[in-house]
């Protein structure tokens, strides 16, 4: 045997063909570090391979256990290659795995991938929010590139996400850094810089810097801390209302237990509503629950007392009381008052009540539930209410009022949020405090950050806010805190968009314009109205358009409404004059986004607009001059007819004859027949069949002008009346009418003419109603052909081209009116070589309407 001079060399020529063989190798599924190794597309030393496959044989598996190994580590691009192997049969890479054992491989493998397709996404989409609240860029194509990667190798994916998390995480601590020092540097209150603090700790960048900057917050007014919550209800007061209300004054006999006393030291203030609880508790009746609820809202600082109903085993009337000027326009805390239906458990209110709606069940047993916009209380809940706080601190109806909201508005459900299709107004001091009293009264411990993350958020938008909170309320913890981590819902770009769509969509689009050109135009400096009118042709306004500004819209009124909606601010500039600015916060940078669409959408619905006004002006100044030269035309006929009648009174025979057609003809100038020409040119297109509408005019004609004329269908199938069109009936009548009447007077001309030929027998007019030869299924068409003089060459060129022609000083416009006329209803007008019968010949086409209406 021959022992090689140089040992590696040999190896590194066995490295290419080991490679070769080991790729060809499906028992490799049983070593999975060296699948892995071997699916990078590096070559292999010997030394690595032999480490890789003594590893495999440490630990032996099958090849389906092998490669169930490679799935858990999220090597799925090795697991494709190996399966594609696995399932050939060909003997050269080894034995074929059962396809029962692939297909379960298989359809792990996808579930595998889907899994950590879902992870990636998930990162991705909560990088995207730490990268937007600390102002990072992101690469364009991380997304693609990371979900590219997880279906790949789950590791890469990793490895791809880790880094640029760890970009955003440096990102933030320069953030952090920056917006500490400028703290530091900043003269503010304790509390106001342990709220900045607060929104920094969150990294809630852009909060912190808004409150940072802020001016005039007080951060020291009320709030729901400074109103005790009732305690809990011992059972040990009793079982039944009765015994329970034994133990209240004004005779009352004292409790088992001394510690039970808290709860019935009552104000004699409190004696009228307990006296009312009990009548009530014993007897329900109108005067009982009327002076029940009279009480209870003196009880709550309001001296009212309303109109009882009963209805349906209970009583119906009206509960004020409720609004306090602290808190948010609520439909619970309407000054005009809430419904409040008194029953028993089971008695519930009718559903035609809308909420919300306050249900007392006078008892001492537990509420019962109640469906969306309906709060039901008890009678023990109420004592509850009642009880006195702690020594030391003061019981006011103000702290009763906001402790019986606390009870109710969680109840109510999302129709206590807010009227219908309306928002929430923050009108109650400052926007934050009114939020922090509005998550108080829904059950919600905020953490420090999020009421300010809330308010940056939405701005004091009402139907931003109600959004926000409709989305963050419902599914908060058990204990019912709501954290910083809980407002990622709100970021999501599906939710950005809903956002949006909610607070412009439904805008008239003069406010969307002027509001899309504010943001895409002056996101950064305040401005004025003429700004918004100078900047519409940006927006696709026609440089020839009129510039004054009331004809498209008064940008100073659109600009006021858009403030009210809470979109845009009022600002004063340097001069002293008034202005408008954007929003700065996260509602602004929303509104940001397609804002120059948004204008332009809404400049080119604002044309629209503008065009079928000037078009319903237009239409109704024209039904006014009709209606007065109708009129006129009335008057004239008339007097023309007075005298027509006197001159036919002296003659006789022929001439009174000619005179009489002549009387006959003379209504179609009065009014009546402008109104019906007019009326019929409003109406709608229809079906009609052009047949019988030919016969009506061809007899029209031959009657009012003295020719003869021929009416012939050539139709080839069906019935010879049936030929639909679709058209509106006075304009192709009108149209037909002036054709055949323009050749009616070219045989009359001919006559009139001493040079002419004798006039041959036979029809004068001949109009057929056919169908093309090219194309019979889906036209109709006419032919009019006259024995008049006919055209000349240069006459047909004229008015194939358009031109007017006239002989009987009509100005040549009938042609070009018919041509106008038949194109409305989807036609045209061909002039023809000359007619058989000596004169024009004329074709007419139109489409046929068939059976649908709508063509």
């Amino acid at each position: 045997m021959t022992v090689p001079a140089d040992p590696t060399a040999v190896a590194d020529e066995a490295g290419p063909l080991l490679d070769t063989v080991l790729q060809d190798w499906t028992g490799r599924c049983r070593h999975p570090g060296l699948a892995v190794a071997l699916s990078d597309g590096q070559p292999l030393g010997l030394d690595q391979t032999a480490a890789l496959v003594l590893r495999g044989l440490a630990e032996p598996m099958t090849e389906a256990e092998g490669l169930h190994r490679l799935v858990d580590d999220g090597e799925f691009t090795a697991v494709a290659e190996l399966m594609d192997m696995s399932g050939r049969s060909d003997g050269s890479a080894g034995a074929a795995l059962p396809r029962e054992v692939l297909a379960s491989l298989d359809t792990r493998l996808d579930a595998v991938q889907q899994e950590s397709l879902t992870t990636v996404r998930s990162r991705v989409t909560l990088l995207q929010r730490r990268a937007s609240r600390s102002s990072t860029a992101l690469p364009a194509d991380l997304a693609q590139r990371a979900e590219e990667a997880a279906l790949r190798r789950r590791a890469e994916a990793t490895a791809l996400l880790d880094e640029t998390e760890a970009a955003v995480h440096r990102a933030e601590q320069r953030r952090q850094q920056e917006l500490r020092a400028e703290l530091g540097a900043a003269e503010l209150s304790e509390a106001h810089a342990a709220a900045v603090l607060a929104c920094l700790e969150a990294n809630e960048f852009e909060a912190g810097r808004r409150l940072l900057t802020a001016e005039g917050i007080d951060m020291h007014g009320s709030s729901p801390a400074w109103v005790p919550r009732p305690p809990r209800w011992d059972p040990a007061l009793g079982r039944t209302l009765q015994e329970i209300l034994s133990h209240y004054p004004p005779d009352s006999v004292p409790p088992r237990h001394d510690y039970l006393t808290r709860y019935v030291r009552l104000d004699k203030s409190d004696v009228p509503l307990l006296q009312s609880l009990r009548r009530l508790a014993s007897a329900r009746h109108e005067t009982s629950v009327a002076d029940f609820t009279s009480c209870l809202s003196a009880m709550l600082g309001e001296d009212v007392r309303k109109p009882v109903t009963f209805r349906d085993a209970g009583f119906h009337t009206l509960l004020t009381g409720l609004a306090d000027a602290r808190l948010p326009d609520l439909p619970i805390t309407d000054p005009g008052g809430v419904d409040l239906w008194v029953s028993p458990a089971d008695a519930p209110p009718p559903a035609e009540l809308t909420g919300p709606l306050v249900w007392f069940v006078p008892t001492a047993g537990p509420a019962p539930a109640t469906p969306p916009g309906v709060a039901a209380m008890t009678a023990v809940e109420l004592l509850r209410v009642l009880a006195p706080p702690p020594a030391g601190l003061l019981s006011t109806p103000a702290h009763r009022r906001i402790n019986l909201l606390r009870l109710l508005v969680p109840r109510l459900g999302p129709r206590g949020l807010a009227f219908p299709a309306a928002g929430i107004a923050l009108n109650g001091g400052t926007p934050r405090e009114a939020l922090a009293w509005l998550l108080d009264l829904h059950a919600v411990i905020p953490d420090a950050a999020v009421v300010h993350a809330l308010d940056y958020e939405s701005e004091g938008q009402p139907v931003a806010l109600r959004m926000l909170l409709e989305e963050v309320l419902p599914p908060r913890s058990a204990d019912g805190r709501l954290n910083h981590t809980d407002l990622a819902r709100v970021r999501t770009p599906e939710f950005r968009a809903r956002v949006r769509s909610a607070v412009a969509d439904g805008l008239p689009a003069e406010e969307r314009a002027a509001l899309g050109l504010a943001y895409a135009l002056h996101r950064e400096e305040p401005f004025r109205g003429s700004d918004i009118l100078s900047d519409l042709p940006l927006a696709g306004l026609p440089d020839d358009f009129p510039r004054r500004s009331g004809q498209l819209f008064d940008a100073e009124e659109v600009l006021d409404r858009l403030c009210r909606h809470g979109l845009l601010r009022q600002k004063t500039h340097h001069d002293g004059t008034s202005g408008y600015r954007t929003l700065r916060a996260g509602l602004g940078a929303l509104l940001t986004d397609g804002a120059a669409e948004q204008a332009g959408a809404a400049v080119e619905t604002l044309l629209q607009n503008l065009e079928q006004a000037r078009a319903f002006s237009r239409a109704a100044h024209t039904e006014k001059a009709v209606r007065h030269h109708a009129h006129q035309a009335d008057n004239d006929l008339a007097v023309i007819l007075e005298n027509l009648n006197v001159v036919g009174a002296r003659l006789e025979g022929e001439d009174a004859a000619r005179l009489n057609q002549v009387m006959q003809m003379l209504p179609r100038l009065g009014g009546e027949q402008i109104r019906t020409s007019v009326s019929g040119y409003q109406a709608p297109p229809a079906l009609h069949d052009l047949g019988e509408l030919l016969r009506a005019v061809t007899r029209d004609v031959e009657f009012n002008e003295g020719v003869r004329i021929t009416f012939r269908t050539e139709l080839p199938d069906g019935p010879p009346d049936e030929a639909p069109v679709l058209a509106v009936r006075t304009g192709l009548q009108t149209a037909f009418e002036n054709l055949i009447r323009n050749a009616a007077q070219a045989v009359r001309s001919l006559r009139a003419d001493p040079s002419a030929e004798t006039l041959r027998s036979g029809p004068d007019i001949v109009v057929r109603l056919g169908q093309p030869e090219t194309e019979p299924q889906g036209w109709f068409q006419v032919d009019i052909e006259d024995a008049g003089p006919g055209l000349t060459e240069e006459e047909r060129t004229f008015l194939r081209t358009g031109e007017h022609l006239s002989r009987h000083g009509t100005g040549g416009t009938g042609l070009a009116a018919a041509r106008g006329l038949v194109r409305d209803a989807g036609g045209r007008v061909d002039i023809l070589d000359r007619s058989d019968l000596g004169g024009a010949h004329l074709r007419v086409r139109l489409p046929a309407a068939g059976d649908d209406p709508a063509r």
